[in-house]
């Protein structure tokens, strides 16, 4: 950078740190014993203000401060501890923000007694000039009508200094002599006297009319009714929440206001609109690989017992089902054995259960047939091939017995009705006849009763059976046998009613190994582990502030340092709910298909999260935010002059730009660069505000 641009920009600098104030902050206000001049209204016309009326004794051994016309000793700017003691003595411009003895727009010609004590003043004797606080001509008032040096408005308007640029001594160093020459130029303040509002009031006003970009008279500028001649300010605005960052934090409830639209383009800011554009970009986190837990399986042998066989070894590779080790237990044999004796007793229950069904039925046919009325012959017949057991003697001797009776009735009957039998033999026979009747049908109740006993027991001991035959049946799954192993229980050897067989329940690779043959193991033993390494985790740890950027669904790429070329691509599928205490960060896990079995438990890795793959996304360049302390911040343009503090919440960053999150829309123009110098007139307005809190330290 060049002399001339480094001075350009301190000069730059200057005026932007001088031309801030904060709008609807409270003034400071006079002492009681002395109450604040109104603007452009002296205290007093004798004794005339500037040194002889200071209430800070001047020390001039100091030095002298150019940037304000006064010595160090009273420089309230440079040095506010005095304005207490200014404030103290009664020597105070509450409107004006400045001791009385020094504020010339109320007392015209402050400025100008306060110069004489400059010790690097030097008279001008080559031109005629004129005093300080004295026009030239009384009857004209000064302004374009007197001045020194024609007006060509072709040339543009000197926003800056409320001037054309045709007649701005400070933009034209030139132009100073052609003043001087003319006899217009006012020594006291360096400006010509056509210009001079301190030793005129009221000619900076009348150059205003000619300024092309003024507001018509009935809109006037807020700018001009009260802003101090130094080209920016601070104005309090309603408040915009946008969600973001730090609520507590007021910055957004500032605004910053250039005096003219030219100050931006002195001041070297520039503005961009906010668009979408497309972005790639990726979070670096470490991570690490682990086995996936939904493919791992740590085998236990269920009963405890003496290995008998070990059928594979460490970084063997097994089938779903394939044979892991044999274990001599004899808890399975004791099983085993309780099963066979189960099922025989089950075997026998169903049995007889058949037995009595079929019995039972042969009697049912056995009382249809065998009615009072069969004759004996046909029921002897019918019945032949029942088998109804004990119940059919009893009813085939019953039935003939009845028949008997009824024949013997009916014969002492016919004998008595011929006189030759006694009434007392027809009596015993029909009574008789009665007894074997009651016989019969108490014995075919009896029958029925009977056989429905006897065939729900049979039906009882059945279920029995049955049900200690299925409790046997679980028990030996419970142990781990598979239903063919079961069903080869009872005809197998002897020697293998104690074998238990360990099996894998899923193909993949014994990782781990923790057994030996002949060694006794228990039933909570880990003896192998095998896992499905053909996808494996990726687990990481984000910070907190990288929440937001991250979600579920992203691509991720995992390398290793030891595996050079080679990268590793998945989807992130799960971000944790629980923040760690110790570290503050948040897991995250991701699948990494693993075909070729590169991939190891434990391997360490940069794992890369894209958060953009050459999507479309609101951003704006990196050097447009600036921070308070507290809030990203953006400076939005809302007109020619006048420039919101935004604050934003960020995401990724690439190619020299952020992307915004929220706090901006698309369309809307912020400051990129040159924001800075904004950025620093708002801190100026914060300090001391305490809008960020800062906690103690543990």
């Amino acid at each position: 950078m060049t002399f001339q641009k480094k001075t350009l920009y301190g000069v730059i600098g200057v005026a932007l740190g001088l031309s801030l104030f904060a709008m609807g902050c409270e003034r400071q206000s006079a002492p009681p014993e002395q109450a604040a001049p109104q603007k452009g209204e002296a205290v007093s016309a004798d004794p005339p203000q500037g040194p002889a009326t200071t209430g800070v004794p001047v020390d001039m051994s100091l030095g002298w401060c150019a940037g304000h016309g006064v010595p160090e000793s009273v420089c309230t700017r440079c040095d506010s501890s005095l304005i207490a003691k200014f404030k103290a003595a009664g020597d105070w411009c509450g409107g004006h923000g400045l001791p009385e003895s020094q504020c010339d727009i109320c007392n015209p010609g402050a400025a100008n007694r306060w110069t004489t004590l400059d010790p690097n003043a030097s008279p001008s004797d080559d031109v005629p000039t004129v005093p300080a606080g004295q026009a030239t001509n009384a009857d004209t008032s000064q302004g374009p009508a007197t001045t020194g040096v024609p007006v060509d408005m072709s040339l543009g308007w000197c926003g800056g200094h409320g001037v054309p640029e045709s007649v701005c001594t400070r933009c034209n160093s030139s132009l100073i002599a052609k003043f001087k020459a003319a006899g217009d130029w006012c020594g006291g303040h360096g400006l010509p006297e056509s210009q001079c509002d301190i030793c005129n009031p009221g000619a900076a006003k009348r150059w205003a009319t000619l300024d092309p970009n003024a507001p018509p008279p009935d809109e006037p500028s807020s700018a001009t009714a009260a802003a101090p001649p130094n080209g920016l300010q601070i104005e309090r605005a309603p408040r915009l929440l946008t969600g973001t960052v730090n609520p507590i934090c007021q910055v957004d409830t500032l605004r910053v206001r250039l005096i003219d639209r030219s100050i931006a383009a002195k001041a070297g800011i520039e503005t961009d609109t906010v668009t979408r554009r497309r972005m790639s970009a990726a979070l670096s986190i470490p991570g690490e690989i682990e086995f996936d837990a939904t493919r791992v399986t740590r085998l236990t042998p269920r009963l405890g017992g003496v290995v008998r066989e070990v059928a594979v070894g460490a970084g063997d590779y097994v089938e779903a089902g394939a044979l892991l080790a044999v274990i001599d237990s004899p808890a399975l044999g004791e099983a085993k054995s309780r099963f066979i004796q189960r099922t025989q007793d089950l075997h026998l229950a169903e049995a007889d259960l058949r037995r009595t069904h079929t019995i039972n039925e042969g009697v049912t046919r056995l009382l249809t047939l065998c009615t009072p009325d069969t004759p004996a012959r046909e029921v002897r017949e019918a019945v032949r091939e029942f088998p109804v057991g004990e119940a059919k003697a009893k009813l085939l001797r019953s039935h003939a017995s009845l028949l008997f009776a009824r024949g013997d009735s009916a014969r002492k009957a016919s004998l008595a009705g011929k006189g030759i039998g006694s009434d007392r033999d027809l009596e015993v026979a029909q009574a008789a006849l009665a007894a074997a009747e009651a016989d019969f049908i108490a014995l075919r109740e009896e029958t029925v009763f009977d056989g429905t006993r006897r065939l729900l027991a049979a039906q009882h001991a059945a279920e029995v059976a049955r049900s200690a035959f299925e409790a046997a049946r679980r028990e030996l799954h419970i142990l781990g046998l598979a239903e063919n192993q079961v069903a080869a229980v009872g005809t197998e050897a002897h020697a293998k009613l104690t074998a238990s067989e360990l099996r894998s329940p899923i193909g993949g690779r014994v990782v781990e190994f923790h057994i030996a043959t002949g060694e006794w193991v228990d039933a909570a033993d880990i003896l192998f582990v095998v896992a499905d390494t053909s996808s494996m985790w990726l687990v990481a740890d984000v910070y907190e502030r990288d929440l937001l950027r991250v979600r579920e669904g992203m691509r991720v790429a995992f390398t290793v340092d030891g595996l050079f070329g080679v990268s590793f691509e998945g989807t992130l599928n799960w971000v944790s709910s629980k923040v760690s205490a110790r570290t503050r960060t948040v897991r995250v896990r991701a699948d990494l298909p693993n075909h070729e079995g590169l991939l190891r438990a434990g391997m360490f890795g940069n794992a890369r999260v894209v958060l953009h793959d050459g999507e479309p996304v609101v951003s704006v360049p990196a050097g447009a935010v600036q921070t308070d302390g507290c809030c990203q911040l953006v400076f939005v343009q809302e007109s020619d002059t006048v420039y919101e503090p935004r604050k934003l919440l960020l995401g990724a960053s690439a190619g020299g730009y952020v992307e915004v999150l929220a706090g901006l829309d698309v369309g809307e123009r912020i400051a990129t660069t040159g924001s800075f110098l904004l950025k620093t007139e708002i801190l100026k307005s914060n300090i001391g505000a305490g809008c960020c809190e800062v906690d103690p330290g543990r």
